[in-house]
């Protein structure tokens, strides 16, 4: 896609969901009106955006299909992210496992000892289970936030870890011979640490690379839970 497109593209997103003017984004991509006109056409012809009247809407749905167009197109990732909304951050995360076969959970609630636990994004793909913690970084956070957030979720996944015996069901994962549960940090930009006690800390621009390469590759350096069986 050319730049012209990609331009487009990010200020469909930017602008949000409600009702846009053609003129706001011929403004804001400072692309001219009948050239933005023609693009939303043909975003509209395949179902990505509705044009009618001088204005646009997106849909969450769609603005996602926006994002990944964009981010394929050639789109810096991170631009791409911070366009979004915090929902719509974990929502980018449950697209990226699903492109990469795994079966989903959001805001997966449970109780355990009397305690109710919620992890925001759960991965499932046999033998893998993904305990995703979505985290907007702030600059101005110190390596101390990000240690308290690791330990946080490794309390979250342990209890979850705890009571599989009881989630195998809801989790869809009764028969597999043996999980192992992988519980990771998810954040909108880079952050001082990419680990802490063993706890992979991952952009969400780079989750697709780490999917694809690293998470196999140095698996066994994270720290991982061991189940042996889910039935």
């Amino acid at each position: 896609m050319k730049n012209m497109g990609l331009g487009l593209l990010l200020s469909i997103i930017k602008l949000g969901t409600g009702l846009v003017d053609v003129r706001q984004i011929s403004q804001d991509s400072k692309v001219s009106v009948s050239l933005v006109e023609k693009t939303l056409k043909k975003l509209e012809a395949e179902k990505m955006i509705r044009f009618e009247d001088g204005c646009v809407t997106a849909s969450p749905e769609q603005r996602l299909e926006l994002a990944m167009l964009a981010i394929k197109g050639g789109a810096d990732i991170e631009r791409v992210c911070k366009l979004l909304g915090w929902r719509e951050f974990e929502d980018l995360a449950v697209l990226v496992l699903g492109c990469n076969g795994f079966s989903t959970r959001k805001h997966f609630r449970f109780k355990t000892q009397g305690r109710w636990f919620e992890i925001d994004v759960l991965g499932i793909e046999e033998p893998l289970v993904l305990s995703i913690d979505c985290k907007r970084w702030r600059r101005s956070w110190q390596r101390s936030a990000t240690m308290r957030i690791v330990e946080k979720q490794l309390r979250r996944t342990l209890a979850l870890v705890n009571s599989f015996q009881s989630l195998g069901n809801r989790l869809e994962v009764n028969g597999w011979k043996g999980v192992r549960v992988l519980p990771l940090i998810l954040t909108m930009s880079e952050t001082p640490l990419k680990t802490y006690d063993k706890v992979p800390v991952i952009p969400i621009f780079y989750f697709q690379n780490f999917l694809n390469n690293e998470m196999n590759t140095y698996i066994n350096e994270f720290m991982v839970y061991e189940v042996k069986g889910a039935n």
